[in-house]
């Protein structure tokens, strides 16, 4: 935390003190959506078991990000992204997948501000937060041994390519993305 508080106050000095809401603002899109799939999940599995809350994942992990980035608003939006994906709409860009390898040994998340050509009216930040491995997540993301038959072959009827399993508990699983947009404009004034 205290490593945390430090990056703040020395980005803060670099980038203005808008640096701070702007962490603020990717801490709550992040806890958000995580807190969203947490709770549809762990009701899932009370209700369906294992199984059936691989398939509800499945088929509506997207539908409820969708519904999060429009609770978040026109400027922000989130998404998930892993080198070891499940689904391919979560397979990182290049430089999404040069943060995640820098999340590999934190548990901090990261904040980057984004430089694009033809966009100079705009201010672009992307804010990753880390996604460790718990206990429940080994149900459907850990070895063999931890994945029940049932759930491995609901699993590849769905993603034939799954990439996603494998992992141990505290293993990096990927990270929440959280893509903030500023108008240049308005922050000068």
């Amino acid at each position: 935390m205290k490593k945390t508080i430090f990056a703040l106050a020395l980005l803060g000095t670099l980038y203005g003190e808008d640096f701070q809401e702007i962490f603020k603002i990717g801490q709550k899109g992040a806890k958000t959506l995580l807190t969203t799939l947490k709770s549809e999940m762990k009701k899932q599995i009370k209700e369906n078991g294992i199984e059936g809350a691989a398939q509800f994942c499945a088929f509506n992990a997207m539908v409820l990000t969708h519904k999060v980035n429009q609770e978040l608003g026109e400027n922000v939006s989130v998404k998930r992204i892993s080198t070891k994906y499940r689904n391919p709409m979560n397979k990182p860009n290049e430089s999404e997948a040069k943060i995640l390898f820098m999340l590999e040994n934190t548990n901090s998340p990261v904040l980057t501000k984004v430089e694009r050509k033809g966009e100079e009216d705009k201010e672009i930040y992307k804010f990753y937060q880390p996604l460790r491995i718990k206990p429940v997540c080994l149900k459907c993301h850990g070895t063999a041994e931890d994945i029940p038959e049932g759930v491995r072959d609901t699993i590849h009827k769905i993603y034939p390519e799954d990439k996603a399993t494998g992992y141990k508990l505290g293993d990096l699983r990927g990270a929440i993305v959280v893509t903030i947009e500023r108008d240049k404009e308005k922050e000068e004034k």
